[in-house]
Order: structure tokens, then C-alpha cells, then sequence
């Protein structure tokens, strides 16, 4: 075993570096859906009330038993962790009565990842994450689907994820500017494709007489091909009276960076209209109505956004405006998700494609990821915090990412050849996902930026080289699904299909580029 190797399996099973122990000053249990764990969980089982200890006995994959006693019903498995062989785990609590009688008080099957084996014993990668990213960046200028944005100014009519407007096209946006600093020499190209991409979004906005003024659609099947958007992209036709308003903001962000880039103040007045309607908008919470109607601009859930796409939206608008509005705004925001995600770990998944759950349901790591860069970022001073990005690098780590072999009882597996190390995109598409991988990358970055644990480092590196792996080594094109022996292959024979999200690629591209940064490449 390595060093990494040790470092990592001494921390999965160490009583101090438990994953948020539900129980705890109130906490509540957030991993009563959960399938899987690689840090020493704790799992809620009901506390019998003449019971005076509890028996736990978990039986692992190779058939060996292994126990320990507690007088907690609900006590962290750290006694036996190490133990335990990676695989299915079956696991009985038994409350014992005084006079020696023992009662089943729960039960329980998971699946025990396997730890991070360290990079040595990884395939290495297939390229520099250097030549990775510019790999990427030259795919998407040259992919008919992206430079049709910039030869007719309109979405690829076939590429069915467009009726997601606002997702895909802020992301083409960012691509772009980051491709020009990199890259001054694509700089027209590049551009003169963001332009184009901007300005179809600014034609099918919310105009001045309606409720959502200044918004993007979320949804729109305007100029696509509609029997491609029924067949791939449902949600784009049957949301169409909706508005999620987590990527308004995403939007809005890209209109500020453009306008940096060109001074065209167009941009900059789009992005104050998204920022305006946020102001005008916020609940009393700090937060923001999940979903609203496209038509009467009414909520249409009781859900509230998490994202913190909005959080640094709110930052972009009181740097480029100086209103102080929108300041007090992104703080009393923060403060909601803190008080609200860091205290009940309802890291809810709130995707454009997917129906809204209830509490622990459907759990993700996206804005976790986020949570953690937030903080490293502008709060790296305060410990507290610190600690908090600490533990959420644990549960991300511990709840979707896979460094061997992937639980076979996963909602969505099927036979065939899984890709990994990686990252599942949330528990109801609990599959691997390039910008799954790409978010947690950027996450341990931001905490080994202000740490300089080389842990975190060396787990980054070992996704990224999965990316490397993955990405066609002449195209440049990244797979979303990595659930396929020959996916790859089949994404670069035809990019229009149900495996390339355009804006997983760009995430992970942008995740190359940060990497390429931190190993001294760029």
C-alpha cells in the first residue's frame, strides 16, 4: 500500500473523520436513502427504551462476521470498518435487555466502496491535462453543433439539449472567453461564437410586458428539430411553461464576462435585468422560488433554490454595479444555505431534467462542490467554515465517487463496462458523468489550495486522468456517460445523441484547465 494509499484508508476508518453523524446536536440522518459508503458511516436505527446496549454485526462480501456493542442505537461502525472486505455488507442491530435477551432493532444492506488506492496503482494518464484541455477547447470550436452558433447565429437544430437554452448556452459562453485567454490566437473565432450564441439567447428572453422581464427561458424548442426534443430531451416540451430559477443566474454571469471581453454594453444591461428581477424576487428566506411559471412568473413549488451559481451571480452584480443591494443579498443567501443545507445536509438535486424531490431523496454533490469553493474562496479565514468544506469533501467523496468497482444495485446499472475512477451525478442518475468528475476535481483543488494537503491533490489528479483516458485522443471529445465499453468512440462518430451534454464537456474542459494550472503545466 502506498502512502496516499494509507493516508486515505486510515481516514475512512478513523472516529474522527465520520461523515456527518446524524443525532449530533440535533443533526438529522441525511443518509436514510443511501446505498453505499466509504467513510465509516453512522445509520439511524430507533433507540429501544428498556435496551441497555445494541449489538451490531455486519457481515461483509466474503462471508466473515464482524461485531461490536454500544449503548448508542445509532453508533458510527469505526470499531469494524477496516475489517470489513469492500461489497455488499449486511448489517443487524440487536437491542439487550437486561436479562441478557437479545431483540432485532434494524437492519440494514450496503455497499462498501473501495478506497483510493493512490494514483501508483491507477493506469496512468493517456496526456497531459495541458494537451487534454486544449484538446477539448479545439473540439468544441470545431463541432458543427457549437459553430453553429457562430455560422448562423441559431442552435444546431438536430442537437436536441438545446431546449435547455440558458444551461447550454452560458456554458458556451464561458468556453469561450477561457479558450481566449488561453488561446489569444482563436480569439475572432471564439468571440464571434460567443456573440452568437448570446444574442439568439437575448432574442427569445422575457420581453418588458411579461412577468418574467429580462429572464432566459429554461425551456424552448424554438428553431430544433421537435421530434428529436420529444425523443431525447422530453423535459424541453413538457416544462415549456416553466422557468427553474437556478440558471438565470448562470446566464447572467455569462453576460458579465462577455461584456468584460467585448465592452458591449448590451451585455452588461442583460445581466442587470436578470440581477434586477432577482432583487425584486427574493423571499424572505433569502432565498429564491425553485420553479416558477413562465406565464404568471407564480411559484410552482414550495422547493427553494441551493444552487450557488446565484450566490456568485449576486457577487458579479455588486462588482460590476456597486450597488450594495446586491451584496446584503448574496450574504443573507449564504447565510440561508448555510443555516439550511450545512445544517440538515439536504443536498437536494436540482437538474432542469429531473422532477423535484422530497428531503434526502435525491441527493447530489454538485452544490456541495460548490459550497466548498465558495468558502475556500472568500471565507478561507474563518475555521469554523473551513472545517464545514472539510467534512462536505468527505460526504461528496463518500456518497458518489468510485475509485474501483461500482455498486451493481445502482438505480440505473446495467451490464457492461462502468469507467472509473469517477463520479455519480446524484442518486437518481447515480451513474459516472465526466462533469460529475470535474466538479469534485475542482473541489478538492479549492481545498488543497488553502491546506496543502497533498491528498486532496493527488485524488484530483487521479479523476483527471480518468478524463484523460476517456477523451478521444484525436476528436477531443468527452463522453457524459461513462457506462460503455466503446462510448467514446461512438460520441465521436455523432456528437447528437443521449451521451454529450455540450456543457459536461465544457465543465470538464474547464476542470482540465484548473489542473493544468495547479501542476505548474500552464
Amino acid at each position: 500500500m502506498n502512502d496516499f494509499a494509507k493516508l486515505a484508508f486510515e481516514e475512512y476508518s478513523s472516529p474522527d473523520t465520520p461523515v456527518r453523524h446524524g443525532g449530533v446536536d440535533g443533526k438529522p440522518f441525511w443518509n436514510i436513502h443511501s446505498t453505499q459508503f466509504m467513510f465509516a458511516p453512522a445509520l439511524f436505527f430507533p433507540s429501544i427504551p428498556w435496551a441497555t446496549n445494541y449489538t451490531y454485526t455486519a457481515t461483509d462480501s466474503q462471508g466473515k462476521s464482524y461485531s461490536f456493542s454500544s449503548p448508542d442505537s445509532c453508533a458510527p461502525l469505526y470499531p469494524i470498518w477496516s475489517q470489513l472486505s469492500t461489497g455488499f455488507v449486511e448489517l443487524r442491530v440487536e437491542a439487550e435487555h437486561k436479562n441478557g435477551e437479545k431483540y432485532l432493532a434494524g437492519a440494514r444492506t450496503f455497499y462498501k466502496m473501495e478506497p483510493f488506492p493512490g494514483r501508483d496503482a491507477l493506469p496512468p494518464r493517456a496526456r497531459s491535462y495541458k494537451d487534454a484541455m486544449l484538446l477539448g477547447f479545439k473540439y468544441l470550436i470545431e463541432d458543427p453543433t457549437t459553430r453553429s452558433w457562430l455560422e448562423r447565429g441559431l442552435p444546431d437544430a438536430k442537437y436536441f439539449h438545446n431546449a435547455y437554452p440558458s444551461k447550454m448556452i452560458s456554458s458556451i459562453i464561458n468556453a469561450m472567453i477561457e479558450y481566449v485567454r488561453i488561446s489569444p490566437e482563436v480569439r475572432d473565432e471564439a468571440i464571434g461564437l460567443a456573440r452568437g450564441a448570446a444574442d439568439y439567447l437575448l432574442s427569445i428572453t422575457y420581453g418588458d410586458d411579461h412577468a418574467l422581464c429580462g429572464l432566459p427561458p429554461t425551456y424552448s424548442c424554438d428553431n430544433l428539430d421537435i421530434e428529436s426534443v420529444r425523443a431525447h430531451a422530453s423535459a424541453g416540451i413538457n416544462r415549456a411553461g416553466q422557468v427553474m430559477m437556478i440558471y438565470p443566474a448562470d446566464v447572467g454571469r455569462a453576460y458579465f464576462k462577455l461584456y468584460e471581453e467585448t465592452g458591449d454594453k448590451k451585455y452588461f444591461d442583460a445581466a442587470v435585468k436578470i440581477a434586477d428581477y432577482y432583487k425584486k424576487n427574493v423571499l424572505e428566506n433569502g432565498s429564491f422560488s425553485l420553479m416558477v411559471s413562465a406565464k404568471s412568473g407564480e411559484p410552482l413549488s414550495k422547493n427553494c433554490c441551493v444552487s450557488f451559481g446565484i450566490a456568485e451571480f449576486l457577487k458579479d452584480a455588486y462588482d460590476a454595479t456597486g450597488d450594495g443591494v446586491y451584496r446584503e443579498m448574496e450574504e443573507k443567501y449564504f447565510a440561508y444555505l448555510v443555516e439550511k443545507r450545512l445544517s440538515d445536509y439536504s443536498w437536494e438535486g436540482q437538474f432542469e431534467d429531473m422532477p423535484i424531490t422530497t428531503q434526502y431523496k435525491n441527493l447530489t454533490h454538485f452544490d456541495a462542490n460548490a459550497m466548498i469553493e465558495y468558502i475556500t474562496e472568500n471565507l478561507s479565514d474563518n475555521a469554523e467554515l473551513m472545517e464545514e468544506a472539510v467534512k462536505l469533501m468527505r460526504y461528496v467523496e463518500d456518497q458518489f465517487v468510485t475509485w474501483g468497482k461500482f455498486a451493481p444495485w445502482s438505480k440505473c446499472y446495467r451490464e457492461g463496462q462502468w469507467h472509473s475512477p469517477a463520479a455519480m451525478e446524484q442518486y437518481d442518475w447515480h451513474v459516472p458523468i465526466d462533469g460529475s468528475a470535474a466538479a469534485v476535481i475542482n473541489a478538492f483543488l479549492s481545498l488543497y489550495s488553502k491546506t496543502k494537503n497533498e491528498l486532496y491533490l493527488e485524488k484530483a489528479k487521479a479523476l483527471g486522468d480518468s478524463i484523460t483516458r476517456m477523451q478521444h485522443p484525436t476528436v477531443g471529445v468527452i463522453p457524459t456517460h461513462w457506462m460503455d465499453k466503446n462510448c467514446t468512440e461512438l460520441v465521436a462518430e455523432s456528437p447528437c445523441n443521449d451521451n454529450f451534454w455540450i456543457n459536461s464537456h465544457i465543465g470538464t474542459t474547464l476542470a482540465l484547465l484548473k489542473l493544468a494550472k495547479v501542476c505548474g503545466e500552464i
